[in-house]
């Protein structure tokens, strides 16, 4: 019985487990329809990515013949026959725009930064002018391809897409072994170097042309260089060795070769390596495309050049044949001869017109016709890809609401003492600029970029022409006009019915001695007097010759001796009033003389690289009596007990503002692009009463931007009460009369926009800039990805603004309802658009920072 109850199971089991008759066939189907849609579908990738590299080389094609287009367009040519001949390129290679409209094409102008250029990026058939700062031309192509075994699994379409760019190749044929200095080209002209010896003619035969070819173009006669002084053009060599002509590189045979036709620089080039000039900063990466000629190249001199017949042959060939050249353009040279080496900045194109010896030293006529931007060929250009696709490009316009000052007429009487440098680096113009022997030399340590200090300083025999130039000219002629609007006896505008005002003068160079001062007084006529013979060189007998070094220190205590003993009040119409105190603190260098009370001039020494020990860093720094950094006891440590200047300057500042005595602001105004360590946050009574002036500017009314800030200062000072007025309208316009230098901008740089990245720290900054429309924008090149605290500011002076008043700071971001300080931006890649990297766009509004009659 158990055996046959468990045979009954196992068959019953057996039973069970056998398949039912055509099972297996739903499941051979199924897998049959997705093996065909996965061939279908591998098949119809295929051919889309066959399309698509198709597309690629298309738009390859098509970037090149705009860019070819582009460069060699006869003057008028419009956006519609750049636009039409990428058309036709499309077409020629099998992409046919009319009648396959599921391809979309965009066509961008780009500028050399990769970016859209402002004012029509996008290149239609729109029938307007193509604009002249085109870098590059990008082609953007996107569609789909229809599909035709994937129709099976419902994918109807698969998408194509490409970008090509193309710019303008690096020139090699047609490019000369001449560097022409920087220095005598003002854009796209030679600089109109005026009559600087007083013959009545203007130097250097320089001259606008009038008709010919030619006409509306500058001309001008360079010399070679001469020894270390910068000369108009100087010699060069394309190769270290041995020259494309078989010959030493350095030889007359190897320059007279790449004089000859189109030059020799297509056959090799090597740059000056390593960095020659280790006082200038040296780019990461330098040289930047090694074997091409470009910005920021060093090129070697060459002192192979000798009047011979060949050479003679190779430059009447030009003169006769009248090549358009293209030039370097150097702003640095260093070493003589052979062991030359000058810094390109640009490359030019020239006609060479005449040559010879003037005076034995040899020059060349050039006839300058700005950049050689159709000089060239177009190539393919790859962007920089952004690593990971994590940077962004973000840019805006930027608004602000215009505010003015509407003033009253009373306040109280003012004592102002004016504490005027007149050391010898006054006798230089705002660059730190001098004369030798009537040639332009840098004389003392200049703005970012400037040549190296030559074998020269700020003695008087090295003074600035022209005068009106010159540091200290402008400085006494601002204080001369601030004496002007004071409320004294004497002056135009003197109201009897408003108290009258007093002004002090003291001076210091390196000594300043109890008689480097004019007391309280107001007589415009005796202050400006005084002002006009502070510091004379007695060697010169000349008002505005000065000669000595920098001791602040001592000029801010000899003021806190005057403002000590003066009376604090006056009665005057008949009741009594309590005067409103400033000192204006005028100098344009680093303080460097020791202060010591002690002594009758106030004077402990210099603070040069002797008082620096062995081995600290300030003892290797050139010029470091200039350094500011070490010219504090942070940095630069103590010397025989003493603080450094700069460090003194700043204690006895504070000294006068905390004494309650005293009782006065302190307002500095810095000349020439000198650090503001120490002055803006040290000797100014706020940041807000410090200015600087690094260059020099002048407006049509003949006020420069040192007289608009001493006046600026007055009408702070006289703190008459104001009415608020406004336009009652957002503005996007800055024009150049609505702007004068503060706070370190020149226009076109109005402001600034900042960000701060919330995870890292890590902060950017972007000028605002106005176009040459006035429109005003921002742009941050390259960004990583991020959440940011973004703030800006810019400055603006309404013409409705009292002549006095400077350019206003508007840094409250408005955000429709309410003003903010910062703002919070989420920047993330949106995709390839027009230009090299994505581009977001962040357009800002802003109010003015504070009230319009406290804010200047």
């Amino acid at each position: 019985m158990i055996g046959e109850e468990a045979m009954m199971k196992r068959l019953q089991t057996q039973h069970l487990l056998k398949r039912a008759h055509g099972q297996s066939i739903p499941l051979l189907a199924l897998m049959i329809v997705v093996l065909i849609g996965m061939v279908a579908l591998s098949v119809d990738v295929g051919r889309t990515f066959s399309e698509e590299r198709r597309a690629v080389a298309a738009a390859n094609a098509a970037s090149l013949s705009a860019m070819n287009t582009y460069i060699r367009r006869p003057a008028g040519t419009t956006n519609t026959v750049i636009y039409d001949s990428i058309v036709n390129s499309l077409k020629s290679n099998g992409i046919d725009l009319v009648n396959n409209p599921s391809i979309q094409m965009e066509a961008y102008y780009l500028n050399a930064r990769g970016e859209p250029i402002e004012g029509g990026a996008r290149i239609t058939r729109d029938g307007t002018v193509a604009p002249d700062n085109v870098a590059y031309i990008q082609v953007n192509l996107a569609g789909e391809v229809d599909t035709f075994f994937a129709r099976v699994v419902n994918q109807n379409q698969l998408p194509i897409g490409a970008s090509a760019y193309a710019g303008t190749c690096p020139p090699t044929d047609g490019v000369y072994p001449i560097a022409i200095n920087n220095e005598y080209i003002s854009g796209n002209e030679f600089r109109n170097p005026g009559d600087q010896n007083g013959d009545g003619v203007i130097d250097n035969n320089w001259q606008r042309l009038n008709s010919g070819t030619y006409k509306g173009y500058t001309k001008m006669r360079l010399y070679v260089a001469d020894n270390n002084v910068p000369g108009g053009f100087g010699w060069l060599r394309w190769l270290d060795g041995r020259g494309a002509s078989g010959a030493n590189a350095n030889s007359a045979q190897e320059l007279e070769y790449a004089l000859t036709g189109t030059g020799s620089l297509s056959k090799g080039f090597m740059e000056v390596t390593p960095w020659p000039a280790p006082n200038l900063p040296q780019p990461a990466g330098y040289p930047e495309r090694p074997g091409q000629l470009n910005i920021g190249d060093w090129v070697y001199g060459s002192s192979g050049f000798t009047a011979s017949n060949d050479r003679r042959a190779a430059l009447d060939a030009h003169i006769n044949n009248g090549t358009r050249m293209i030039l370097p353009i150097y702003d640095v040279a260093i070493g003589q001869g052979s062991n030359a080496a000058y810094r390109v900045v640009r490359l030019g194109l020239f006609v060479m017109t005449e040559y010879g010896r003037e005076q034995n030293r040899p020059y060349i006529d050039f006839i300058f016709l700005g950049n050689p931007d159709r000089q060239g060929t177009a190539c393919s250009a790859t962007p920089p890809p952004p690593a990971d696709n994590n940077i962004v490009r973000l840019t805006g316009s930027v608004e602000l609401w215009p505010e003015y000052q509407i003033t009253a007429n009373e306040r109280p009487p003012v004592q102002y003492v004016v504490i005027l440098d007149v050391s010898g680096s006054m006798n230089m113009d705002f660059s730190g600029r001098g004369k030798i022997n009537g040639r332009t030399a840098q004389c003392l340590p200049g703005p970012p970029g400037s040549p190296p200090v030559g074998a020269c300083n700020g003695s008087p025999q090295y003074a600035w022409t022209p005068l009106e130039e010159r540091r200290i000219y402008v400085a006494k002629e601002a204080i001369r006009l601030l004496i002007e609007q004071t409320n004294m006896p004497g002056n135009p505008g003197y109201d009897p019915t408003r108290p009258i005002d007093q002004m002090a003068l003291i001076w210091f160079n390196h000594n300043v001695p109890s008689t480097n001062r004019f007391g309280f007084s107001s007589d415009p006529a005796a202050l400006k007097n005084a002002v006009l013979n502070a510091g004379k060189d007695s060697n010169y007998n000349d008002p505005y010759l000065v000669s000595g070094g920098t001791n602040g220190t001592g000029g801010l205590y000899r003021a806190q001796q005057l403002l000590q003993s003066a009376p604090t009040t006056t009665n005057q119409l008949g009741r009594d009033w309590v005067y409103r105190r400033a000192i204006i603190f005028v100098t344009d260098g680093v303080t460097n003389i020791f202060f010591n009370a002690n002594d009758g001039n106030l004077n402990g020494g210099q603070s040069n690289y002797n008082t620096y020990p062995n081995g600290h860093i300030c003892r290797t720094i050139l010029n470091v009596t200039d350094n500011a950094e070490c010219q504090t006891t942070e940095i630069g440590g103590k010397y025989q007990g003493m603080d450094r200047p700069l460090t003194q300057m700043v204690q006895r500042a504070q000294q006068i503002k905390s004494d309650q005595s005293i009782q006065t602001d302190i307002y500095a105004l810095a000349i020439s692009s000198i650090p503001p360590n120490g002055l803006r946050d040290g000797v100014a009574t706020t940041p807000r009463h410090f200015y600087i002036a690094d260059t020099l500017t002048r407006g049509s009314d003949g006020l420069n931007n040192v007289d608009r800030i001493m006046l600026a200062i007055n009408a702070e000072v006289e703190g008459a009460p104001c009415i608020n007025g406004s336009d009652g309208e957002w503005r996007g316009i800055i024009p150049g009369n609505h702007f004068q230098s503060v706070s370190g901008l020149s226009y076109p740089n109005v402001g600034e926009v900042i960000l701060e990245d919330f995870s890292t720290g890590s902060v950017y900054r972007a000028p605002i800039v106005a176009g040459t429309d006035g429109r005003v924008r921002y742009t941050f090149e390259e960004i990583p990805r991020g959440t940011y605290r973004l703030q800006a500011y810019l400055f603006y002076r309404h013409p409705l603004d009292p002549p006095t008043a400077m350019p206003r700071m508007y840094s409250q971001l408005f955000n429709g309802s309410s003003s903010q300080s910062d703002m919070v931006v989420v920047l993330e890649p949106n995709g390839q658009g027009a230009g090299f990297i994505s581009t977001i766009e962040q357009n800002l509004r802003l109010r003015l920072d504070g009230n319009v009659c406290s804010v200047n």
